[in-house]
């Protein structure tokens, strides 16, 4: 039994699912860690917002701002 030789285009169509598939792969490994991401600690002080103030462009820059 003689093994047949790919040709140019095996390879190539075998390089692009090798590709595709390890781009699949990392997709999937990114969607998790965001999911991941939203699952909540609520643990005391693992806020993932801050509320924060408001800016007006049309306001006159205060230098004593409090807040």
């Amino acid at each position: 039994m003689s093994a047949r030789k790919k040709t140019p285009f095996q390879k190539h169509r075998e390089e692009e699912e090798a590709k595709k598939k390890r781009a699949e792969d990392e997709t999937a490994r990114l969607y998790q860690e965001f999911v991941e991401s939203f699952q909540a600690d609520n643990t005391p002080g693992s806020k993932a917002f801050v509320r924060g103030g408001t800016i007006n462009p049309n306001e006159k820059l205060k230098n004593d701002s409090v807040g």
